[in-house]
């Protein structure tokens, strides 16, 4: 992956994918101490972002605080939209 050194480091530079989407960027943090894992995903293009922490049965979507089951029924039908067919 190309990376690109700006002031504040190195960052990852914007790739397309197939479908005409930019990829996201995803960072992992472990654990520490009473700090909760947590998943930093990052736009392709910009740097709009989204955090996931998780453990103890539950999930914080961006400052929203749920079980697991909570969003489970709120995100799985999202995930499960089919793709759309365009014919010219």
């Amino acid at each position: 992956m190309k990376r690109k050194s700006t002031r504040l480091g190195l960052r990852k530079m914007a790739q397309a994918r197939p479908e005409g989407t930019w990829q996201l960027r995803v960072f992992r943090r472990k654990s520490r101490g009473k700090r909760d894992p947590r998943y930093l995903i990052k736009c392709g293009c910009c740097n709009e972002q989204l955090e996931i922490y998780y453990g103890g049965g539950t999930l914080e979507i961006n400052g929203v605080m749920g079980s697991i089951e909570n969003w489970r029924e709120v995100l799985l039908p999202l995930l499960k939209i089919e793709k759309e067919v365009t014919t010219f």
